[in-house]
């Protein structure tokens, strides 16, 4: 941990404990003070180490950002925050294979004004900006990360937005506090689409877009030859031209940086496998939408895959049709008839079934496309470009469902994208050495009702265990929890006590925390499920604290959350929802 980082958890920390009534350096100067951990240990934990390798009842600790130990006997050390993981799962972190998560772009970009030469605009005009890295543009409060992280990513290969040749890309972590925590490594790529300039300049359309990969790549590998030439013998010879644009091609043509193309479709990717066999540079594809019928090119060339986890939604159905014809899109390859043609208007509502059917078919195609890759021998992680997070889950068992092995979905968000992005001996397993990006859930991740608990990146944790809706969820008899409790809370200064005072119904809970001081907090997002109870608490500055404490009768024991170590609390209930002094 740097100084830095080291004082602003140390002020986070004593912001937070302010709220429940600890003194702080800045409030008591006799107190020592606190060292903030950032050692962990996850103990008891089903410990998934890579697809098909498990370890039950097993130790992870957590030191320094990076995996110090995994076992069944593993020595917890003496300054570990503990997190009991019996009844929880532990993953290496998801691997991103291409994505815009965690960029912020400038806008209006290449806004040159009215005097541009449509037929030959400037470079950054024309969507050209191979010079450009991604790395200015990285914002570690990007909502996509906290988004992605949720749903179990910690790293990803991030692109800059643009069109065809938007800049390089860097290999990131999705945590940290500033972009240079963030960085793994710079430009392992350029990204590349055939994706048009905005507005009526060149090139225009697709094929234009082709034909200036062509002249781009032609007009670069002469310009390499003559400054090699020129290198070998000046003398005498005029400097050969120079721009980064052509320069940034060079180790393209050289085999040692690839183009990373997203292609969504079955025409564009053509396209690109046909532009790559022409120009020969190295290739990176993600998207792969279509894939399914572009399998047999797929096997031909050698190049990372990384499939997209956006799938569409179901075909709507005509709002005529009856029960007996709509249920046959659950079969359609049962009823659907290639032959069919309509003879009058009056037959044109069969005409629009058997479309129906079609679509039904094709989308099917399109939801197995992960399955057909599996069963077609390649090998290929995901992109969560054009994904929305809270779907992600859904669209795995999705493409589970439809006959790709829970293993192999596993081994597409940790172990083969870390060895197709070159971060294998890095991250994609849960291995002491590697870097501490974990995944912690409740259950197998495939489940429809696990959910994530903790995600570690770098090493730092971020604890989703108590992560509520806005209005929280009560499924619980709130009776058991309504009154008034009095608290104890340990911290490394001794105990501190105060009152915490409950009052709802089915419909909600609300109440307050007042510390030991008489400064007193609303509770935040309340939830109980008859047993845990659930709550945030938000200070006028820093961030929020979770707790989460298990109720026995008129007593209660769990955690609170902070920037720095996890702090035991204890209560007891000290009048009822009636008012009633026990």
């Amino acid at each position: 941990m740097t100084a830095s980082t080291f004082r602003r958890a140390l002020g986070l920390l004593s912001l937070c404990l302010l709220v429940l009534g600890m003194p702080t350096a800045a409030s008591a100067q006799d107190y020592e003070v606190p060292t903030v951990t950032d050692t962990y240990a996850l103990e008891n934990a089903r410990v998934v180490q890579a697809p098909g390798q498990v370890l039950e009842s097993a130790t992870v600790v957590v030191r320094d950002g990076l995996i110090d130990a995994v076992g069944r006997d593993v020595e917890v050390p003496y300054d570990a925050r503990r997190i009991e993981a019996d009844s929880l799962v532990v993953y290496a972190g998801f691997l991103d294979g291409l994505s815009h998560a965690g960029v912020k772009m400038p806008e209006n970009e290449g806004d040159n004004g009215d005097d541009v030469d449509p037929g030959d605009p400037p470079f950054d005009e024309a969507g050209i900006q191979p010079d450009r890295s991604v790395r200015p543009f990285l914002s570690p409060e990007d909502s996509d990360l906290e988004s992605l992280r949720k749903a179990g990513f910690t790293a990803g290969h991030v692109v800059p937005e643009g069109q065809m040749l938007p800049g390089s890309s860097a290999h990131i972590l999705y945590g940290g506090e500033t972009a240079n925590d963030m960085m793994l490594d710079a430009a392992p790529a350029l990204f590349a689409q055939i994706k048009t300039a905005s507005g009526y300049v060149y090139p225009a359309t697709d094929m234009a877009v082709i034909a200036k990969f062509r002249q781009l790549f032609r007009e670069a590998d002469r310009r390499q030859t003559l400054a090699a030439q020129y290198e070998q013998d000046p003398t005498g010879t005029r400097r050969p031209p120079q721009d980064p644009v052509h320069s940034s091609l060079f180790p393209v043509l050289d085999g040692e940086t690839p183009l990373a193309f997203y292609a969504d479709g079955a025409l564009p990717l053509h396209r690109v496998l046909t532009l790559k066999q022409e120009l020969g540079f190295p290739l990176m594809l993600a998207g792969l939408a279509e894939s399914h019928n572009t399998v047999e090119a797929l096997q031909n060339v050698d190049a990372p895959l990384f499939l997209t986890l956006n799938l569409p939604e179901a075909p709507e159905r005509s709002a005529d049709q009856d029960t007996t014809v709509a249920d046959t899109t659950d079969a359609p390859s049962r009823y659907y008839d290639p032959d069919l043609r309509t003879p009058s208007s009056e037959a044109v509502a069969e005409e629009e079934t058997n479309l129906e059917l079609r679509h039904a078919m094709e989308q099917e195609k399109y939801l197995a496309t992960a399955a057909t890759l599996h069963d077609a021998g390649l090998q290929f992680g995901f992109t969560t470009r054009e994904a929305t997070p809270g779907d992600i889950r859904d669209h795995l068992r999705t493409m589970i469902d439809q006959g790709l092995p829970e293993q192999t979905a596993l081994a597409a968000l940790t172990t083969r994208p870390a060895s197709l992005l070159g971060l294998d001996t890095r991250l994609g397993t849960v291995e002491e050495g590697k870097i501490a990006n974990l995944v912690v859930t409740d259950g197998s991740y495939f489940s429809e009702d696990t959910k994530v608990q903790h995600v570690f990146v770098d090493g730092q944790l971020y604890d989703y265990s108590t992560d509520a809706s806005e209005e929280g969820d009560v499924s619980g008899d709130v009776s058991k929890v309504t009154g008034t409790w009095a608290y104890t809370l340990e911290t490394p200064r001794g105990e501190r006590s105060g009152t915490l005072a409950l009052e709802g119904d089915p419909s909600g809970l609300e109440g307050t925390l007042t510390n030991s001081q008489g400064t007193e907090s609303e509770l935040q997002s309340v939830s109980f499920d008859g047993t845990t109870l659930s709550f945030t608490l938000q200070p006028e500055r820093g961030p929020s604290l979770s707790v989460s404490v298990k109720v026995d009768g008129d007593t209660f024991e769990g955690t609170v959350s902070t920037p720095g170590p996890s702090l035991t609390i204890t209560g007891e209930r000290t009048s009822g929802p009636d008012g009633s002094l026990r």
